[in-house]
């Protein structure tokens, strides 16, 4: 799967590259500033709906910028954000990502983040581990760091100058030791040991978004949970996270994030 899926992924990041720093006329998605939509985004969005569909007519696809939701989630889906980060994007700020992912009716089986603008490209498939592309092609196994105190972790947050959100209090709260701002490959990069917690505190994270970063991240040995502790259920009807989303690399630092958010 892998081998089928990387080079749609890496197609679909060249048409983002051609569009990236053009000055692109941006739309905004029922007049909310904080959710802008371009031509990159449909462009995109429409060459990797072709391809899935080219190579699984049986599957059915759930896609950020297409308005064909599925309802019935017990089927193979594939969950597609072509563009995440499209205000990174539009700044001409290099941290945008592609996501694609498997849904199997009641566990994931794929996942990929690729990062064009940095060269970063990270897959996972159940139960055989996650990886990430190294500079010569090749593809070495990854794993969460050994950190198992919050005390000592690395906390990815994001850069809140341009809007406050309601949980953004609460991020600094956290005595951490590191915290790194700004990064669209938040959960992979956790994956990788560069990082051990996120707390998402965008309460319009969809599917499409926490998909197959997950899979990336379980397989790499961490866990994802919304902000109650609770599984996220890709079978809901609602595309949309109600409790946002926690990616960490160990049960005990989300022990220790779930005890000050309660």
């Amino acid at each position: 799967m892998r081998e089928q899926i990387i080079p749609i992924a890496e197609k679909a990041g060249e048409i983002l590259m051609k569009y990236f720093k053009s000055g692109l006329d941006v739309s905004y998605k029922n007049g909310d500033k904080f959710d802008p939509v371009t031509a990159a985004d449909k462009e995109a969005d429409d060459f990797i709906r072709s391809q899935l569909s080219e190579i699984f007519p049986d599957d059915l696809i759930l896609s950020e910028e297409n308005e064909n939701i599925p309802t019935d989630y017990s089927k193979r889906i594939w969950m597609v954000d072509p563009l995440d980060g499209t205000n990174a994007f539009i700044s001409g700020i290099d941290s945008f990502s592609i996501i694609i992912g498997l849904w199997g009716a009641d566990e994931i089986l794929f996942g990929l983040v690729y990062a064009p603008a940095r060269n970063k490209m990270y897959v996972a498939e159940k139960n055989k581990g996650a990886f990430e592309r190294q500079i010569d092609g090749g593809f070495k196994k990854i794993s969460v760091s050994n950190v198992r105190n919050l005390q000592e972790a690395r906390l990815i947050t994001r850069n809140s100058s341009k809007d406050k959100r309601s949980l953004d209090d609460l991020t600094e709260k956290f005595t951490v030791s590191g915290v790194i701002e700004n990064s669209r490959t938040k959960v992979a990069r956790i994956a990788a040991g560069e990082a051990e917690a996120h707390i998402n505190t965008n309460f319009r994270a969809c599917k499409w978004d926490t998909l197959a970063p997950q899979l990336i991240l379980e397989e790499a040995g961490g866990v994802m949970v919304d902000l109650d502790g609770k599984a996220l259920d890709y079978k809901q009807l609602s595309t949309k996270w109600e409790r946002s989303y926690i990616a960490t690399s160990s049960t005990g630092i989300l022990q220790q994030i779930l005890d000050v958010i309660k």
